[in-house]
């Protein structure tokens, strides 16, 4: 992931070797970590396997955005196409297309709906939130329209809280902050108590 995420951003992420191990280490721990929780909330199913995925494309994008504040649109597309792999897996085997078919147009829609706050306010947000918006409801979107509503609330709820305290602790509300940790947190925590 870290490879990856340096590759994206063209950017060094972490210079000296023991950061590079730690952070590697980091990711593999916090990845198998999410796995687990993962597999005692879902079993070994195709939506374990779109979490696992999540999760560890989640741990790469927290970092890249922590250090770069950017999001590369190459691993925000990742994201979302890793997740439709196993969701129609599941819609083949099942052969319950709606739940496939309303994720797919959740995060068009909320992609969309993204778009169009970036136009309106580009200096507030940024390309791969928005894109990121649409992965995470696309992810979100399997669950239903609770699992939707509830994970779109709480990511934006979380991003707003570390919004309102990086403001207050620079004493400036336009400070620029990654928005990405917040968000993908906000929305595998919702999904986790799905």
């Amino acid at each position: 992931m870290l490879c990856a995420a340096e590759r994206t951003t063209r950017t060094l992420l972490l210079a000296p070797t023991r950061a590079r191990f730690a952070a590697a280490i980091s990711i593999s721990t916090i990845t198998v970590l999410l796995s687990w929780l993962g597999w005692r909330s879902f079993g070994m199913t195709p939506t374990w396997l779109a979490w696992c995925w999540a999760a560890a494309l989640s741990c790469g994008l927290v970092l890249t955005d922590i250090r770069c504040q950017r999001l590369p649109f190459p691993l925000v597309t990742a994201l979302a196409a890793g997740l439709i792999a196993p969701m129609l897996g599941a819609a083949l085997i099942d052969g319950d297309w709606s739940r496939f078919r309303f994720a797919c147009v959740a995060g068009a829609t909320v992609f969309t709906i993204a778009v169009l706050v970036q136009l309106c306010a580009p200096t507030h947000t940024g390309g791969g939130d928005t894109a990121l918006y649409g992965a995470i409801a696309l992810f979100l979107g399997w669950f239903g329209w609770a699992g939707l509503m509830r994970g779109l609330l709480m990511a934006s709820i979380l991003t707003g809280v570390v919004a309102l305290l990086i403001g207050v602790s620079s004493r400036s509300m336009n400070s620029r902050f990654p928005a990405g940790p917040s968000l993908l947190a906000g929305a595998l925590l919702s999904i986790l108590l799905t």
